[in-house]
């Protein structure tokens, strides 16, 4: 791993907790928070369900790839929380081996699903049967999630224990 790279990307499903990680994580390790859902709603000025609403997908993706590609030019001691979708192409897949450390939080189905039965009104990926559209994504995207250089299994663990467990990692990775 090259240790010149200076952000770490956050990847994983929906629902995962990438945000709260990220946010805990560049608090303790002194280190700029960018959540790329965030910065689309800034830049559009609308709710991500109502982008996906007035614009679809592809506009959404295509916003998505701009400021993450962005983030990772401009930014240096940064912890980017990415969409879940995020790695749809192979451009941003090897941009961000390029420019980060990746991080991919794993999560098993039937946690993701107790987590987000109750919070889907902003996931609009998610609008209908909640299992069979979890599970679709998952199987869609678990080759690329695997690519990051950590997997963490958040299964019932608190942030805090999976912090602590990212920066284990991350000064093992260090040592060798």
């Amino acid at each position: 791993m090259n240790l010149r790279k200076n952000n770490i990307v956050i990847l994983g499903m929906t629902g995962v907790g990438k945000t709260t990680i990220g946010k805990i994580l560049s608090k303790i390790l002194k280190f700029k928070f960018i959540d790329i859902d965030y910065e689309i709603e800034m830049a559009s000025d609308l709710k991500i369900h109502d982008f996906f609403e007035k614009y679809g997908e592809k506009e959404f993706r295509e916003l998505e790839r701009k400021i993450l590609l962005r983030s990772l030019q401009k930014k240096d001691n940064t912890i980017i929380s990415t969409g879940a979708g995020i790695l749809s192409e192979k451009k941003i897949i090897s941009e961000i081996k390029k420019k980060s450390i990746s991080i991919f939080l794993d999560i098993s189905m039937s946690n993701l699903l107790n987590r987000l039965k109750h919070n889907t009104r902003n996931r609009p990926k998610l609008r209908g049967d909640l299992k069979k559209n979890l599970e679709n994504m998952y199987k869609n995207r678990i080759t690329n999630y695997n690519q990051a250089d950590i997997k963490i299994s958040v299964n019932n663990l608190t942030a805090g224990d999976v912090v602590s467990r990212i920066i284990k990692k991350l000064n093992y990775e260090k040592i060798n």
